[in-house]
């Protein structure tokens, strides 16, 4: 029947396309958390650079290098941000640049813990606050850490790919064998009270 065949094509694409916009949404929601943190750390350390700057000083380039990592991670999300930025190509196919901000961030955070954390949070270190730049040194473990996450996920998803794509075809041919289930048994109950003597009949 046309309707059948209408609706289990509509059951089977819904429940295919649930489980990439899962997957849609977790990349966002990941991406914009890099994004944000990655604005912190902006703020944390630009103050420090802005001061210098204004006072004439010499800049420290560790603060340089933590505005640099952090600026190149705030690009690389909106870039992740704009549908199709690559040309076709998946974002998660691009891990290698994922796992170089976190090669990136951990440098990062092991300059400033290698600084701070053997420090007092009462002490100042060259007019910075200890207590602020602790937090901030948190910040940047954070940070390694979700984009190590990030290029994990994607070099899983890049070379198991094949096998990923075929659970969600397994997963999209159970949804398409349930549809029909209930479309079977709909089409019958509706027959049956239309006319209850088709059962005798046959």
């Amino acid at each position: 029947m046309a309707i059948k065949s209408l609706i289990t094509r509509f059951g089977k694409g819904a429940a295919t396309k649930q489980v990439y916009i899962y997957e849609m949404w977790a990349r966002w929601a990941a991406r914009g958390i890099q994004f944000i943190l990655a604005l912190v750390v902006i703020g944390l350390y630009g103050n420090r650079v802005d001061r210098d700057r204004r006072d004439g000083n010499a800049q420290a380039s560790a603060w340089v290098y933590a505005l640099v990592v952090a600026g190149m991670t705030c690009i690389t999300c909106l870039a992740y941000a704009i549908p199709n930025p690559f040309k076709g190509m998946q974002p998660h196919r691009l891990f290698a640049w994922d796992l170089i901000l976190f090669v990136l961030w951990i440098a990062l955070f092991g300059t400033f813990a290698a600084i701070f954390l053997k420090r007092h949070d009462g002490d100042e270190y060259e007019g910075t606050s200890v207590r602020l730049m602790k937090c901030a040194v948190w910040v940047d473990l954070v940070n390694a850490l979700l984009w190590f996450g990030t290029g994990a996920y994607g070099g899983f998803r890049t070379l198991l790919g094949r096998k990923v794509n075929g659970k969600i075809d397994q997963y999209s041919d159970r949804a398409e064998s349930a549809v029909n289930a209930k479309i079977d048994s709909g089409i019958n109950n509706f027959s049956m009270k239309i006319n209850p003597k088709h059962k005798e009949t046959v």
